[in-house]
């Protein structure tokens, strides 16, 4: 039964821990437009303006297209996911009404010559919208989701128009690990779709950002990264922009991070286990030929259970050190799994216990006369 009741312990801490909360808060996933064959993209201005907090980010995107007809088309498919606000589209200052994408799911049955120029979002079946190859760091793929599509119809002329895309963007925030990874997302991909490519201008302004930032996309032309950078291309440089944050961080922060919360409760366990060791000396100085020792049966007991707390000590107090907005939380979320552990902990210890005690009853015995 006991053996059963083990088992149990060590199967419901391994399940519990793998259903720990998902390590990703997704923030606004933006991204280019999907584009009809009609359309050509002369040339495409960029402008992310970062809070001071790295909380939220203004979009701002204008494209200069080619029309290479008159008449009423969709020349833009936006896929805009969770967007935060204020998501905003004029053509030549004029805004535009945006339609949900029912409307356009609707129409690939009804009107195929609409939608004709769009069939590279389907899998065969057309059932369904096939994965985009937005490869994140970490394995993560991004998948396209219908209730993320936004798109328009109008009216335009032949010839060059100016396209205006504004929104309000919220971070992505990646805590599969003690420090929390934020950054802001931006997909270039959707130009692999395009009749044409033009050129491209990025302008990142984090000049408000008290922390230092990373860029995937080089060196910027003009400025620096962690004021207003700008950057210029003729070919696609990556698939998504990324915009990191990079902790700050005391020495003594990385010093225990280096340590890690089991290995420093190892530590400061130490001098509890060497004082209990040195009470079951006394002990069997006193007593050797007693048949149980009072010190090494409570401390057997006692220790794997101040160890837990111990664990869960340590995992609070570097989360502490790390502090807001970095600490993910993560670790000390599992720490309160640690009792889970406790018939594990309680074996080793118990055993510990009985050899140790075994050996100074050896010591301290008299020899036989």
């Amino acid at each position: 039964m006991k053996i059963r009741l083990f088992l149990l312990c060590v199967l419901s801490s391994l399940l519990l821990n793998a259903n720990m909360a998902s390590p990703v808060q997704e923030g606004t996933f933006g991204t280019r437009p999907f584009i009809s064959q009609f359309v050509n993209i002369l040339h495409e201005n960029l402008r992310i303006t970062i809070d001071e907090k790295f909380e939220y980010a203004d979009f701002e995107v204008a494209y200069t297209i080619n029309a290479e007809k008159s008449g009423t088309q969709i020349p833009l498919l936006f896929y805009a996911s969770e967007y935060y606000e204020n998501f905003e589209v004029t053509i030549d200052g004029k805004k535009v009404d945006l339609k949900r994408q029912e409307d356009f799911w609707d129409l690939y049955g009804i009107d195929k010559e609409k939608l004709i120029n769009f069939e590279y979002l389907y899998t065969r079946n057309r059932a369904e919208v096939g994965e985009i190859e937005n490869q994140f760091k970490h394995g993560r793929s991004e998948h396209i989701s219908l209730n993320d599509f936004l798109y328009f119809e109008t009216d335009i002329s032949e010839g060059e128009h100016i396209i205006k895309v504004t929104y309000k963007a919220t971070n992505w925030r990646f805590k599969h690990n003690r420090i929390n990874e934020d950054s802001f997302r931006y997909a270039l991909s959707p130009a692999k779709y395009w009749k044409s490519f033009g050129t491209l201008n990025i302008t990142i302004d984090a000049s408000n950002v008290k922390d230092e930032i990373a860029i995937n996309i080089g060196t910027p032309k003009i400025g620096e990264i962690n004021g207003v950078s700008t950057y210029h291309f003729n070919k696609l440089p990556v698939e998504i922009i990324e915009i990191t944050r990079v902790p700050k961080l005391s020495g003594f922060t990385k010093f225990l991070l280096n340590i890690e919360s089991f290995w420093l409760a190892i530590i400061l366990m130490s001098f509890i286990v060497l004082y209990h060791v040195w009470k079951m000396y006394r002990f069997r100085k006193k007593h050797p030929k007693k048949k149980f020792s009072g010190p090494a049966f409570i401390g057997a007991i006692a220790i794997p259970i101040v160890f837990i707390f111990m664990l869960m000590l340590t995992t609070f107090w570097i989360d502490t050190s790390i502090g807001e907005p970095y600490a993910s939380g993560r670790e000390s979320y599992g720490a309160f799994f640690q009792f889970l552990y406790f018939p594990k902990y309680l074996l080793y210890y118990v055993i510990f216990s009985i050899l140790v005690d075994f050996l100074f009853k050896k010591l301290h015995a008299k020899p036989k006369e």
